[in-house]
């Protein structure tokens, strides 16, 4: 016996297997594969086929002005209305079905102390002494709404 024989059978192996692969992946791999990045190209024409699920916040502005134009004019600007009010698609011509996100929680998902925001976004440290520190401390659900409207923050 051959004593490299052994390696040669383990190279035809290796080649076999290589162009296995290669040629599986040539048959799998979508055309427009690595079009525009490493992605299906195909996708972006598919995904900008899709319907909206959610709408921007000049959706909402024909039938509430008011809160739109304070909104606008405001801190909250880069927060979308459905953030704290629902799917639109729930609401429209439906305003038994709105629900608006009042809980504390809700402001606190964005106010809440974190090292990594800026110095200047406002932040509270804890709810429980923010409402303390206040001459006219607010009870219930509603704490954070019972002092500031979101659509107006504070300057």
């Amino acid at each position: 016996m051959k004593p490299w024989r052994h390696i040669i059978s383990l190279l035809i192996i290796i080649v076999v297997l290589g162009a296995g692969f290669f040629l599986a992946r040539a048959l799998l791999m979508p055309e427009s594969f690595g079009r525009y990045g490493h992605y299906r190209g195909d996708n972006v024409k598919e995904q900008m086929s899709v319907p909206l699920v959610h709408m921007e916040s000049a959706f909402c502005e024909d039938c509430h002005e008011t809160q739109y134009g304070d909104w606008l004019a405001n801190k909250h600007l880069t927060v979308n209305c459905e953030v704290c009010h629902g799917h639109w698609e729930i609401h429209n011509g439906n305003l038994k079905t709105m629900k608006v996100v009042k809980s504390d929680d809700a402001c606190m998902i964005c106010h809440q102390r974190l090292t990594g925001r800026p110095e200047d976004f406002p932040q509270v440290v804890s709810l429980v002494q923010h409402i303390e520190d206040k001459e006219e401390p607010a009870e219930g659900a509603e704490v954070c709404l019972s002092c500031h409207d979101p659509h107006k923050p504070l300057l």
